[in-house]
This record gives C-alpha cells, structure tokens and sequence, in this order.
C-alpha cells in the first residue's frame, strides 16, 4: 500500500501522504462510486490524471476517521475541494511522485507539497518579497518551501485574486514559518508547519481562529 504515512496533527485534524505507484486504472477501482471522477470525463489534463486519482483515493482513505457516510467530494465556485453536505474541511495537493492531503472537523486547513527544483529560484522575484528574498538568499530549498507556504496559504485562505508577492507575506518563526494574508478587507496570522519528504517540501496550516464569515 503506498500510503506513505497518516498522522494526527490534533485531535480535529488528520494529515496523510502517498507515493503514487499505481497505474490509473488501480486508482479508479479504490475508489467510491460516489466520487464525481472529473478525471474520467475529460476535465483533468492526461499528464496530471494519475496525481488527481491518487490524491482523491488517499481523501477516501483518510475520511473513515472522520465519517462512515458515503461524502461526494466536489469543488466550490473558487476551485476549492469540498465535501457535499458536510462540515469537513479539506485541502489536496499532489506532484508527479507524491500526494498530500489534510482533513479536518474543525479547522479551515491548506496544504501544499513542491519538489525540491531550481525553477523556483527563476521566479522568485514574482513570488517573493524583498525581504522574504533576502531571507532565503537564493537557497533551493529556502525558496521552494517559501513557495509552497504560500500556496498553502493561498489554498486556506481559500478565495481568488490572492498576490504571492503582496498578499501573502512569510517570516522565519523557529522550526516554522509565521504567514499572513492581508487583502483591503482582512488580514490574519498563521502558522504554517513544514517538513521535507522524499526531495519535496511539504507545507500544511490549520487555522484554529476559523471563521467561516471570510
């Protein structure tokens, strides 16, 4: 079984990573009836097909501990993934090699998960401040998992027309990363935690102060 692990992050929140092995058809039987599978219909790209099943059979295999019931996995009008007609909080990323997913009862969650690659330091200027570009000094490792904080950021926050450079400002905080979204009508801090598995860097946030009004 390519589950890499599953963790609880707390008593609400339950993290998991895969390591994709399987061919897409192994996929398709794991998973549930029920799941509205975009992927058999056309709508996910052939290359990025096998990342979309596996993350959604490791969504199934992580949502027992959380319900017994038969949850149809849907995105909302922003892209979000969201389970039809229930309170559960979800976040899914996936890469080439790995899938990530964070599930949780009570919190607003997001997660992301980046392999460790140069490209990052080829666009960091678009995606970093000045001061986040001094702090990572161009560092493979400092700018990917800059990177992914704030698409996990991005993720939780969880609405469009976000700009990494603007929007979303990180700063060192001992073994994590301190975060904030600020917009013209909000702005909260976050934790985000990070991890390196198998030459990717996994970044993942709970918000424990959710407020489902923003």
């Amino acid at each position: 079984m390519p589950l890499l692990h599953s963790r609880l992050l707390n008593e609400h929140t339950l993290l998991g990573v895969w390591q994709i092995t399987e061919q897409p058809q192994e996929l398709l039987a794991a998973l549930p009836a029920q799941l509205c599978t975009e992927a058999i219909s056309g709508n996910i790209h052939p290359k990025r097909q096998l990342e979309w099943l596996a993350s959604r059979t490791l969504v199934y295999a992580l949502l027992p501990h959380f319900t017994s019931e038969p949850l149809c996995l849907l995105r909302d009008e922003n892209g979000k993934p969201v389970f039809e007609n229930s309170p559960l909080q979800v976040s899914i990323t996936h890469a080439p090699e790995l899938a990530a997913v964070i599930i949780s009862d009570k919190y607003h969650v997001g997660i992301d998960i980046e392999r460790i690659h140069p490209k990052a330091l080829r666009v960091a200027g678009k995606f970093l401040s000045e001061a986040e570009q001094a702090y990572t000094a161009g560092e493979e490792l400092k700018t990917c998992l800059y990177w992914s904080a704030k698409e996990t950021l991005y993720k939780l926050y969880s609405k469009r027309k976000l700009l990494f450079k603007e929007n979303i400002l990180l700063r060192p905080d001992q073994n994590l990363l301190s975060g904030c979204v600020q917009t013209n009508g909000f702005s909260r801090d976050y934790q985000v935690y990070h991890e390196v598995v198998r030459n990717h860097v996994l970044t993942y946030c709970y918000d424990q102060n959710y407020d489902k009004s923003f």
